[in-house]
């Protein structure tokens, strides 16, 4: 009996143990999983989320460039690579997959990709990117055969990329710029602008996760969890008619007296709005491209004499009733100062002083002139500091310090030797002159819109300081116009319209002085004389064989004038009677089908583009497909190589002339 009691004992005493065993495991368990899930759980949901999640950047394209009458300059062009996510390939359909991107893209691979992605499988890669670039059309054929069957939809993205692309890059090239390897903007306006014009690139998130134990895991809760949003499109002051028309002249004047260089700018008057800013030679590479007219610096030569002029009136040492008497040379310190010739000898009003451009003269009215006042008027007038244009790369001389300032340094500067400075700060320098003394801010950009074209930035004429009086503005304007009438400047005259101006011919300076026959020749106009609505200011430095301004300068001057006028509609008070004509030409011509256009060059056959603009040329042209191609002028589309309904390869040369 003791015997089995000792047996029941132990029995319950195991029994025991193993109840405490087991509580002690359950309880384990229930600490483990408290640990795991609450405070462990955070930790390791965010672990299981980065082993299953599934990410995809869907890009931006950077905003446009567009001149004020709507050409396109640069834009992104789209191409598509695929990318795919071997460990969401299908095994089962891989050969599927493999002929399905054959049959479309000729070129492709497929005995190389199926292994690459067999390989990144084992490795657990969720990412590779085919190497082939394809088109829209190609895209939406393999979308298109996808749908037929999802699960070859399984691991397949397409990726979208950009290529920039630059339209009438000759005339514009120094005021658009260009972008580096990595799309940042390097030069003009898309460096400037780049913050502006670069977009906020998209992100689509889902989830891996397997359907059961043998299956492959699909992607699952797709959603957008960052909105793509393209970039800004900027648009310019520029006209692209005028633009071209000045990068035109610029390069017949440096062709024609076989220049150094050219330099072209018109502004609006009253706003410091651009208009057209040119300049030859061109560059050949993006290491070259420059912008002359804000980058190079010259002796301004008698175009700086209305300064001076502005200087003795508005500090009260002469008036509009003066005479300055001259002898045809002065003598200053151990320097002797001579007129070009005759013309300026005796006693001269102010009005004969410009209009036959008389050195003498000028030194003595900035003789007159206490030397601080003269320096003060100098600084104000924005000599010595940058112009603030919106555009990279500006340049500018620091004006000297005012003890630096001897006799003989006032008395070349008076007729604009002996001071360096910018076409851009001459011109607005200019512009103060004739604009009743206020110095204006110039500006390229008009506004910045979006993709729907909703205004999100609107520029506007800054005032920058009031330098003169409107009095001498217009006695100023009234001298100038004298230039055009009587004097230097006749040559510009244009039959109904009152225009003032001013020639310059400037010897150039070099590491021994002045150098014998060698120039800068300028000249300066603008119109209406009472009212002035625009100003232009040409420069050709080192012209060979003539070299006066009148005779090197001015002609161009005149037709870029007579082009903005004739194009403008602008009658003698300086009025747009006929808003842009070539405008009043496009809403009235019959809207070609650009779709029909847009399926005939995918079907590799040339279409007929005549009459259609170059926003819609661009906007049905296939880049990528067809590479080899050449825009030239502006307008519409007058002419085309190849003709219609001629077949077109990748291979064929593509040539549109604008008009």
């Amino acid at each position: 009996m003791r015997d089995f009691l000792k047996i029941i004992n132990g029995f319950k005493a195991r029994v025991l143990l193993i109840l405490i065993a087991i509580s002690l495991g359950f309880l384990y368990i229930i600490i483990y999983l408290f640990y795991v899930q609450i405070v462990k759980g955070n930790e390791w949901k965010e672990t299981g989320e980065r082993q299953y999640k599934s990410e995809h950047v869907i890009k931006s394209k950077r905003g446009k460039i567009i001149t004020n009458d709507e050409e396109i300059l640069a834009y992104d062009g789209e191409s598509y690579s695929i990318t795919l996510d071997p460990t969401l390939v299908i095994l089962e359909n891989i050969d599927n997959l493999m002929g399905l991107l054959k049959k479309h893209i000729p070129e492709f691979n497929s005995e190389k990709v199926k292994k690459e992605i067999l390989e990144k499988r084992k490795q657990n890669k969720k990412y590779m990117k085919i190497e082939n670039i394809i088109d829209y059309k190609t895209k939406k054929l393999i979308s298109d055969d996808q749908s037929k069957d999802v699960n070859l939809k399984s691991g397949v993205f397409f990726e979208t990329n950009f290529i920039r692309n630059y339209i009438k890059n000759n005339a514009f090239q120094e005021i658009v710029g260009y972008l580096d390897n990595e799309n940042k903007g390097v030069y003009g306006i898309e460096n400037y602008y780049d913050e502006k014009l670069i977009g906020v690139d998209g992100l689509i998130e889902g989830f891996r996760i397997p359907r059961n134990f043998f299956s492959i895991p699909s992607l699952r809760g797709r959603k957008e969890a960052v909105s793509a949003r393209d970039g800004h499109n900027i648009v310019l002051t520029i006209d692209s008619v005028i633009q071209y028309t000045m990068d035109e002249e610029m390069k017949k004047a440096f062709e024609e007296y076989n220049a150094v260089s050219t330099m072209g700018i018109l502004i609006e008057v009253e706003t410091g709005k651009i208009l057209a800013m040119s300049s030859y030679p061109k560059a050949s590479n993006n290491a070259e491209v420059k912008n002359r007219p804000i980058t190079d610096l010259f002796e301004p030569g008698s175009i700086f004499k209305p300064v001076t002029i502005s200087m003795g009136l508005q500090s009260g040492v002469i008036n509009a009733n003066s005479t300055i008497q001259s002898n045809g040379y002065i003598k200053v310190a151990d320097r002797t100062i001579r007129d070009h010739d005759g013309s300026t000898t005796g006693d001269l009003t102010l009005e004969k002083l410009i209009a036959n451009s008389g050195n003498v003269g000028m030194v003595k009215i900035a003789q007159m002139i206490k030397n601080n006042e003269f320096y003060d008027y100098l600084k104000n007038i924005g000599f010595g500091s940058k112009t603030e244009i919106d555009t990279f790369s500006e340049s500018t001389q620091k004006l000297f310090n005012q003890k630096e300032m001897s006799e003989v340094k006032k008395a070349n500067i008076s007729f604009g030797q002996g001071i360096a400075m910018t076409q851009m700060q001459m011109l607005m320098a200019l512009n103060t002159v004739i604009n009743d003394g206020k110095l204006m801010k110039p500006y390229l950009v008009e506004k910045i819109v979006d993709g729907d074209n909703n205004i999100m930035e609107q520029n506007s004429s800054t005032v920058l300081k009031t330098v003169f009086s409107e009095e001498v503005s217009r006695l100023n304007r009234q001298y100038m116009e004298a230039v055009v009438t009587k004097g230097t400047g006749r040559g510009v005259q244009i039959p109904g319209y009152r225009i003032g101006g001013k020639t310059g011919t400037a010897q150039k300076s070099g590491n021994r002085g002045y150098e014998a026959g060698k120039y800068f020749s300028s000249f300066f106009a603008f119109f209406p004389v009472d009212n002035p609505k625009y100003a232009i200011l040409i420069k050709v430095n080192e012209p060979k064989g003539a070299y006066y301004g009148a005779a090197v300068a001015l002609p161009p001057v005149k037709s870029v004038l007579e082009k903005l006028i004739k194009y403008k509609g602008i009658n003698p008070e300086g009025i747009v009677k006929n808003t842009n004509l070539v405008r009043q030409t496009k809403n009235k011509a019959v809207k070609k089908d650009l779709s029909k256009i847009k399926n005939e060059f995918n079907d590799g056959v040339m279409p007929d583009l005549t009459e259609i603009s170059l926003r819609e040329f661009i906007s049905v042209y296939p880049h990528q497909k067809f590479s080899k191609y050449k825009v030239s002028g502006s307008g519409k589309v007058k002419s085309q190589f190849p003709l219609p309904g001629v077949k077109i390869t990748k291979d064929s040369e593509i040539k549109i002339n604008l008009e």
